[in-house]
């Protein structure tokens, strides 16, 4: 025989309202019995009790907070550009690698290519001064090594010279020798008048030139008319010829000397100075990194800006075919694979809190995991004006139904534990010698002290003090006042009893 559905439901929807009554007859006769025996002068307050059990307690912070992003770019124009394209908008999800502006290349590829122009002949320059200087180094030590020798040589002459003009006693074959000695001379200095009139500069005075010329040339032919009345006398051993070529090269020698150390005085002046040499070399790396700069910009504007990851495009702060100068705020990328909660502490909350606890995250009704990752240290006023202290909850298992600022409701594990001794929390009283529960032995209330533990919302750990089965009272009937020593009676043994019978039948 088959039943009906319908009809069992309503057999079972009649035995709890049954039960029900039959609950609410059981504490109207408790109040009644409470009643006549408080009339007659023997009152035992009714109370409700719970008994002491073993099992696990959770520890929660309750607060909320609003979506973030734990990852933010944000993105600036990487010189001077225009923009030439914007590929999203406010609020678009993209993807990483994906374009997001593009600009126009022209400008930047002209200040590039002027970079590198002008880093060429700053390189040009620096070369051209080091080898310069190089020369001028060796044509110093040139001089110096030349100036010895002919000082050397110049001496050795002199005292050549010397010897021959004792070892000569006939005056007119010495004065033969230095005519042709000062006629040597003469006929070098002006050769050098020819090179300067046939290679002259704008510092050269030509008249000037003519004019000495003129008088060495007066010089010469004077001295040559006073060797042709002397050129057919000659002494017997010839050493007046000896003597005229000596003086030659003594001359040669002290030209030549005059000579290295005009070169070495030219060389010493022209030498530039270590700090000079340095400025030139930080003038060639200026332009280098200048150029090495503008390189970078090129490239960074032929990229365009890119997503650096995957995110959501918060801010646009520029329109298409706007220019923008280097450093302009253009864009801001926030990432949602990486997010989390950001929320407010209050000093009491700073207690229990600590990075690293475990959270459970409640988002458009879908649950999430978290975890206590940041918490700042400082505390920064609300608008009621109490300190509050900023911290952040990362989301470990984020998904595309998560919307950045939405709100979030947050459940933070600061403690727990498990198959420990817990009791109601209305069951915990204090005084000013600790904590308490009240039992009832022989009819009587009793006042245990306890030590406790953590508490949620509806238990409290106990650790010392009572012992699992106790019965203890969670409150009076009717909100009655209640001390130890005062008879009661549990109003919850006569309704299991009425509510057992219910059941039965």
């Amino acid at each position: 025989m088959s039943t009906n559905k319908n009809d069992t439901g309503k057999r079972k929807r009649r035995k709890k309202r049954i039960k029900i009554a039959i609950l609410a007859a059981a504490l109207a006769a408790a109040a009644l019995v409470f009643v006549n025996t408080r009339n007659a002068g023997d009152a035992a307050v009714p109370v409700y009790t719970e008994k002491a059990f073993t099992g696990d307690i959770r520890k929660e912070l309750s607060t909320s907070g609003n979506v973030t992003a734990e990852n933010t770019k944000t993105f600036f124009a990487p010189a001077d550009v225009k923009v030439e394209g914007i590929s999203v908008s406010k609020g678009d999800v993209v993807r990483a690698g994906e374009l997001l502006i593009g600009f126009d290349e022209d400008a930047v590829a002209y200040a590039k290519r002027q970079s590198e122009i002008d880093s060429r002949i700053s390189s040009a320059d620096y070369n051209s001064n080091i080898q310069y200087n190089n020369e001028q180094r060796a044509k110093l030590e040139r001089a110096e090594a030349e100036i010895a020798e002919y000082e050397a040589r110049i001496d050795n002459y002199e005292r050549y010279v010397d010897d021959l003009t004792n070892g000569i006693t006939d005056l007119t074959a010495l004065k033969k020798a230095d005519l042709y000695a000062k006629i040597y001379s003469v006929e070098k200095e002006i050769n050098n008048y020819d090179l300067a009139l046939q290679t002259p500069n704008e510092e050269t005075d030509m008249e000037a030139l003519l004019s000495k010329k003129t008088e060495k040339q007066n010089e010469l032919n004077r001295l040559n008319n006073e060797l042709s009345m002397l050129a057919d006398y000659k002494t017997d051993y010839g050493w007046e010829d000896l003597l005229t070529q000596a003086k030659k090269d003594l001359s040669d020698c002290e030209t030549r000397l005059q000579e290295a150390k005009s070169d070495k005085a030219s060389a010493e002046a022209a030498i530039v100075n270590d700090n000079k040499l340095a400025g030139y070399q930080l003038n060639k790396e200026k332009t280098q990194l200048t150029s090495a700069d503008a390189n970078r910009k090129y490239e960074a504007v032929q990229n365009g800006i890119v997503a650096e990851f995957d995110g959501v495009v918060t801010e646009i702060s520029v329109v298409e075919g706007a220019p923008a100068q280097e450093g302009t705020r253009l864009l801001v990328l926030e990432s949602y694979d990486e997010i989390g909660v950001d929320f407010q502490a209050s000093k009491y909350d700073l207690e229990i809190l600590a990075v690293g606890q475990q959270v459970e995250v409640t988002i458009s009704g879908r649950v999430y995991q978290g975890t206590v990752s940041r918490i700042n240290h400082m505390a920064e006023k609300n608008d009621s004006g109490v300190p509050m202290v900023g911290a952040r909850v990362h989301i470990n298992n984020p998904d595309d139904n998560i919307y950045l600022g939405i709100e979030a409701k947050l459940k933070i594990l600061t403690a727990s534990e498990t198959n420990v001794l817990l009791v109601p929390v209305e069951a915990v009283n204090i005084d000013n010698n600790g904590e308490f529960c009240y039992i009832i032995e022989g009819g009587v209330l009793v006042k245990r002290y306890i030590t406790t533990g953590i508490s949620s919302e509806e238990y409290i750990q106990v650790t010392e003090g009572l012992a699992e089965g106790d019965e203890i009272v969670t409150s009076a009937y009717a909100g009655m006042d209640i001390a130890e020593g005062m008879a009661v009676m549990s109003m919850n043994s006569g309704a299991a009893a009425l509510t057992d019978s219910a059941s039965e039948n």
